[in-house]
């Protein structure tokens, strides 16, 4: 085990060149090169810094050696403690891979009653049920999904709208849990839905297999309603009606919600933070994550 340095140890310049430790650089505008390790950990250097260091001529003196050193991008002769923390570093980084990941993503239907201008998904009109997943390929996905080797499995529906198909999102959930008990994991549901097609006979359904619910709201009803068209150009009116029985018949805390912010919501930050934190209905989403589609 090693015992620990005196400071000058630290301090003291290099008597001989030092060697680099595996890194990664892309060149920015400018003069100026990001350097990374192999854990994602980051500095700046000019490019005559850069030339000095990837040359093994950067003098211990230069500010910018004591910090590469500290983020393991290069290392002294005899200095054992830059690869060690490498290696832990590493090892805590790829500490789930054994596991392998948790989530596993069903999309039931590439159908959808709404025609979102960001949408990633090869979206279907709601009619077109040959879109739809069919049982058998359900059958062999959770045949996938509980050969991981994870203790905790989390099955997350999406589509299009998941709800297009919730017969198929019932069998998966009563067919899983069936299964889980003979595997006992930690066994977890979320539907991605806009909320437009939930009934209370499925949000009961959800309630009682302890369901959760991952809905969408980009901001106020001019903005919700441009960024996700459906016909009656409701998608606002329809959400905010499906939340408030989500969170009476689900429970407040099996609803969360996604903001995407679109080219649309630039100009209107403050009209999203109050219409998402302070009113009454979406009291709970202040947290809420987003993401950001590039038009």
């Amino acid at each position: 085990m090693s015992s620990f340095q005196p400071i000058d140890f630290y301090q003291k310049l290099p008597s001989s060149p030092y060697s680099l430790l595996p890194l990664r650089f892309e060149r920015l505008r400018g003069s100026q090169v990001l350097v990374t390790n192999m854990v994602g950990e980051s500095i700046v250097l000019e490019d005559a810094q850069f030339d000095a260091f990837t040359s093994k001529t950067l003098s211990a003196g230069d500010p910018v050696y004591a910090s590469l050193r500290a983020k393991q991008l290069l290392r002294q002769d005899g200095d054992e403690a830059s690869l060690e923390l490498l290696a832990l570093k590493t090892r805590t980084k790829y500490a789930r891979l054994p596991n392998f990941t948790c989530l596993h993503i069903f999309v039931v239907s590439l159908r959808c009653d709404h025609s979102c201008q960001y949408c990633q998904v090869s979206r279907q009109s709601a009619d077109k049920v040959a879109f739809d997943m069919r049982q058998d390929t359900a059958d062999k996905a959770l045949e996938l999904v509980f050969r991981s080797p994870n203790p905790a499995i989390k099955i997350e529906f999406q589509g299009g709208e998941p709800l297009l198909n919730f017969e198929l999102v019932q069998y998966i959930v009563e067919r899983a849990e069936d299964i889980n008990k003979r595997e006992q994991r930690d066994l977890q549901f979320v539907i991605a839905t806009t909320l437009s097609l939930a009934t209370d006979e499925i949000l009961t359904y959800c309630r009682d297999h302890k369901i959760y619910l991952s809905t969408s709201l980009d901001g106020p009803e001019d903005l919700h309603n441009r960024n996700r068209p459906r016909p009656g150009r409701d998608s606002h009116a329809k959400f905010a009606d499906g939340l408030r029985r989500a969170r009476d018949l689900v429970g407040v805390d099996s609803v969360s919600a996604l903001m995407t912010t679109s080219p649309a919501s630039l100009g209107k930050v403050k009209e999203i933070i109050t219409s998402t934190c302070a009113s009454d209905l979406t009291a709970s989403f202040c947290a809420t994550s987003h993401r950001t589609a590039l038009l």
